[in-house]
């Protein structure tokens, strides 16, 4: 699906994995979680069969409301599923059935061994895709969308003005809290979702202390995204001219070459040659 992940080898765990006990990552960059977009149910399923101790796999509780405590394994355990509600619809809802809608999916997340959040969602009728998708945070979802259509020729739609009104939380969520989730920003590129989130952790709902601007993420467990390009120096001279620093390069890629910027909330991007 044009998704590649390199790993390279380190003598100790890198710093920003996610704190399964703090609920988010530790620091926190503007990285959140990547993953596959597949049937939930039955890849949750598949590795719980591997897995039945829970020593290999660890799924995160997912809250279904304020009063929820303990959470359930995945979205399609929830009274209603995947809905994304907030805390006065639900009470709205009290009293009624339970009900999933018609094309519902199921998600959840687990912590892989290098403290990396993976999220996976779908349904029986989802299309495979190894890595569908990846979240962000950012202060300014819509101005993230933005810049990767301005700058580096994500596709998606320009927003006028960007720096909206956050909305309300809603569930079902690993934050016991509530997500924050509007608004949210999208971009496509190459067959992968980019979609930003506002940063969580404001307002004292990360607990004490946790408030703060995202780091830049050289040097954590998820140190940049990849971009490739079939000609650089188009792409330099656009950074160049919209005054966006390059941070390293052109150096050395295999037999081409590659630069490194970072974005507006301090995420490492080397954006590669390929021709």
């Amino acid at each position: 699906d044009g998704v590649y992940n390199l790993y390279t080898e380190v003598d100790e765990p890198a710093p920003g994995g996610f704190d399964v006990d703090r609920h988010h990552a530790v620091p926190q960059s503007a990285f959140w979680t990547t993953g596959p977009s597949t049937d939930g149910l039955a890849f949750f399923e598949r590795l719980t069969g591997l897995d039945p101790a829970g020593d290999r796999f660890r799924f995160l509780p997912v809250y279904t409301g304020p009063d929820d405590e303990d959470g359930v394994l995945h979205s399609g355990l929830a009274p209603y599923g995947d809905r994304l509600l907030t805390v006065a619809e639900l009470e709205a809802l009290a009293g009624t059935p339970p009900e999933r809608g018609p094309n519902s999916q199921d998600f959840g997340y687990l912590v892989d061994p290098d403290g990396v959040l993976l999220e996976f969602n779908g349904n029986a009728e989802t299309e495979d895709l190894f890595y569908g998708h990846l979240h962000f945070w950012h202060e300014a979802p819509l101005c993230a969308v933005n810049w990767y259509i301005e700058h580096l020729g994500a596709r998606g739609t320009v927003r006028d003005p960007c720096d909206v009104e956050r909305g309300p939380v809603s569930y079902p969520t690993f934050f016991p809290v509530g997500q924050l989730r509007q608004p949210i920003g999208t971009v496509r590129v190459a067959n992968t979702g980019l979609m930003w989130y506002t940063r969580q952790c404001r307002d004292g709902r990360c607990g004490e202390g946790a408030d703060g601007p995202l780091v830049p993420s050289r040097g954590q467990v998820v140190d940049h995204m990849g971009l490739s390009y079939p000609d650089l120096d188009p792409v330099i001279a656009h950074l160049e001219e919209a005054g966006i620093p390059i941070v390293e390069g052109p150096y050395p890629f295999g037999g081409s070459r590659a630069i490194l910027i970072e974005d507006l909330d301090g995420l490492a991007l080397e954006l590669i040659e390929v021709g």
